[in-house]
């Protein structure tokens, strides 16, 4: 019985981890979109001529879109699991990233391509906390919640390095083409779960 016990705690401390770090990632690909055009915002408004108002209007935009679209969100990560979910918002956002790069040619398709990424930003967030509170034991949520937190400032430095590395060289379409080969190669980051397990066979 010891034996067991002490063979199933490393076990459960590498699912901890685990789940951690794809909260993580999935949190920062997940809401990328938005603090991208925000750190671009200069090229991007030189380009489709809008202004600083246009930018806000944008992003509030997107954080409703965002709001709203919890709830339902939440629906989907109780019926097909966290993992499954993370991964259909990291290929939400991917895409979205992809289409800002190729058809954003005026400032009202970039508002809507935005609302549309917001959902991604939902299924990531309601994933990403559903898979902490499966995996990390109750004394380390508090940690592991506030890493996954932190996430949200590392996409804005992310967005920040984007304007020197590739904007300003290559153009800020560019920047959303990496930005979307990035989200892509996190999926694998994002651990399968007991209620993922469950929901497939259920299905």
């Amino acid at each position: 019985m010891t034996e067991t016990v002490s063979q199933d705690a490393p076990a459960s401390a590498r699912r901890a981890v685990r789940a951690g770090a794809g909260a993580t990632v999935t949190t920062i690909v997940c809401v990328l979109p938005v603090f991208l055009v925000g750190g671009l915002a200069v090229q991007l408004g030189d380009e489709l001529r809008f202004s600083p108002a246009g930018l806000g209007l944008a992003v509030s935009i997107y954080f409703g879109v965002s709001a709203l679209a919890s709830v339902p969100s939440g629906a989907l990560v109780e019926r097909y699991g966290p993992a499954t979910v993370a991964r259909a918002g990291i290929l939400l956002s991917a895409a979205s990233l992809l289409a800002v790069a190729g058809l954003a040619r005026s400032y009202p398709m970039l508002v809507t391509l935005l609302a549309l990424s917001a959902a991604a930003n939902a299924l990531g967030q309601l994933a990403s906390n559903a898979a902490l509170a499966e995996h990390v034991p109750a004394h380390r949520q508090g940690l592991s919640f506030g890493v996954k937190q932190a996430a949200v400032p590392v996409a804005t430095l992310l967005a920040g390095v984007a304007v020197p590395t590739v904007a300003l060289t290559a153009g800020w379409r560019w920047a959303f083409v990496v930005a979307a080969g990035a989200a892509l190669a996190a999926l694998p980051a994002v651990p399968r779960t007991r209620r993922d397990r469950h929901a497939r066979a259920a299905s």
